[in-house]
């Protein structure tokens, strides 16, 4: 895939579009963490709102808040999230007891397991699971890499106490949507829709 071409795709949908979409992370930032012994439950589904409002924007260059809420009008398929959000967060932290590298295997390996659910409601817990890890046989260490690629982005937010994070981040959260989209079009899934 090409992790460039990616990025741009996600900077030409934010051009006049970046406050806002800011503006729906930082909501849904709040939201998850209203009540704290809640927000284990309620950030997964909140997230993959996001993520619907990053996919419209992708497709229709502009921002919508209502899909923030979409999946708390389903409740089995937002629990469906939440469970496959927490069984990848589970994987990953074993993973990271017993060894580092597995649990970063573990974390790109089901990184897509939240998006194919939130997708799908009819999917199963499991099957999500085993999708992901498909999805990314042969993709996790582009993954890896384009990560790597927003670290000058996290540093500059680091040297600006956070203050540029509120510049890159829609930047960031955008990427990583995108990514998701290209890889469902790379594996056959879906044909490219998005133009930049």
């Amino acid at each position: 895939m090409d992790r460039g071409l990616i990025k741009q795709e996600a900077k030409v949908a934010l051009q006049g579009n970046r406050l806002m979409f800011l503006l729906v992370i930082l909501v849904a930032g709040a939201l998850s963490s209203v009540v704290p012994p809640l927000a284990v439950l309620v950030s997964p589904i909140i997230m993959m709102g996001v993520f619907l409002v990053g996919k419209h924007l992708l497709k229709e260059k502009e921002v919508q808040f209502e899909p923030i809420f979409a999946y708390f009008k389903d409740i089995e398929h937002g629990f469906k999230i939440f469970v496959v959000s927490l069984l990848v967060n589970i994987f990953v932290f074993v993973g990271l007891i017993l060894f580092i590298v597995p649990g970063i295997i573990f974390a790109l390996k089901y990184s897509q397991a939240a998006f194919l659910m939130s997708e799908d409601k009819n999917l199963d817990i499991m099957e999500a699971l085993k999708k992901s890890g498909e999805m990314m046989d042969g993709y996790k260490m582009d993954l890896f890499i384009f990560g790597l690629s927003f670290i000058g982005h996290f540093l500059l937010g680091f040297i600006t106490f956070g203050i540029y994070l509120l510049y890159a981040l829609p930047y960031i959260v955008l990427s990583y949507h995108n990514y998701y989209l290209n890889l469902r079009v790379a594996r056959g899934y879906d044909k490219k829709v998005i133009d930049a």
